[in-house]
């Protein structure tokens, strides 16, 4: 695990991608900013704060409002089927 380093490959990420970020991370405090800064394509990052009811850890564990966030935004960037 500490041999791997997300900024040796996030150059290579080239599909749209939403960062969730939540407010007072105690584990990964920062982190999605830094992936953020670091990705070279279409990016969102979004703030999961406590008048959500998901800042510290809450978010990753906060799954409804991490799906609801993430498929909102999949079907905004992701191509609609038209056969």
């Amino acid at each position: 695990m500490r041999r791997y380093q997300v900024r040796d490959v996030v150059g290579r990420i080239t599909t749209p991608l939403l960062v969730p970020d939540p407010a007072d991370e105690q584990f990964f405090p920062g982190q999605p900013r830094e992936l953020f800064d670091l990705l070279p394509g279409e990016k969102q990052i979004m703030g999961f704060t406590e008048e959500l009811g998901a800042n510290w850890h809450c978010q990753p564990t906060g799954r409804r409002l991490t799906h609801t966030a993430m498929l909102d935004y999949l079907a905004d960037h992701l191509p609609y089927p038209t056969a």
